[in-house]
């Protein structure tokens, strides 16, 4: 019986590149792009240098895949958490509710890193055209979904918008991004009048009932 000798060394690429991109994202967790230590990354991933330079180019070219791969990520995993409220919820109140409380979670540090995370992939797009096409189609995609997770909020009658909801997606997802100055300015005491007023700011622009906007209020006294 003949043996497929390259199956194994297909295999191996999958793994090497996957390790790769593990360690890369750890990296740039810690130490961002300027200071991206490549021999960390091939120490910790075992990894040769010549096996790095096979797969991805160079080590730029592991930074833009592993920054691509982190938002895509993030993308999905936001429209995942985002349908998955509003297929779990049964009633408006409910959902408001629940989008109330997300809201106040935005101001914890898994979501801080999140988006210092997200301003720099933005950031390495700018001066690489390649990286930058291709977060524009993981946004251009990821925002369709989340447009279309408003429009079941709409057929179900609980939100009566009045603005085209592929829009109100970028005009909510810039009001979520911009969190960041709030972030950078560190100033806590703000925080709670933050959540308090996106909430607010999301009802209006997806048409929902301003008598769900006080849930952001109550929720934080009970």
């Amino acid at each position: 019986m003949a043996v497929v000798k390259n199956v194994p060394k297909r295999s191996d690429g999958v793994e090497t590149m996957a390790r790769l991109m593990v360690e890369a994202r750890k990296e740039l967790s810690k130490h961002g792009v300027d200071e991206f230590d490549v021999e960390v990354v091939l120490e910790n991933s075992k990894t040769a240098r010549s096996s790095l330079y096979h797969h991805f180019g160079s080590k730029f070219g592991l930074v833009y895949a592993a920054q691509l791969e982190e938002l895509t990520e993030s993308l999905n995993n936001d429209n995942a958490v985002f349908r998955l409220l509003v297929e779990t919820s049964t009633s408006e109140k409910e959902f408001f509710g629940k989008l109330t409380e997300l809201m106040h979670a935005t101001s914890t540090k898994e979501f801080i890193e999140f988006r210092r995370n997200r301003i720099r992939v933005f950031s390495s797009a700018t001066s690489n055209k390649k990286l930058a096409d291709s977060v524009r189609a993981a946004q251009v995609k990821g925002h369709l979904y989340f447009t279309e997770t408003l429009e079941i909020l709409r057929d179900r009658g609980w939100i009566k918008p009045q603005f085209d909801l592929h829009t109100v997606t970028y005009m909510i997802h810039g009001l979520l991004f911009g969190h960041v100055l709030l972030d950078f300015s560190r100033l806590p005491e703000l925080e709670e009048g933050w959540g308090d007023t996106a909430i607010a700011a999301i009802i209006y622009l997806v048409g929902g009932s301003e008598k769900f906007a006080p849930l952001a209020k109550s929720s934080k006294t009970k």
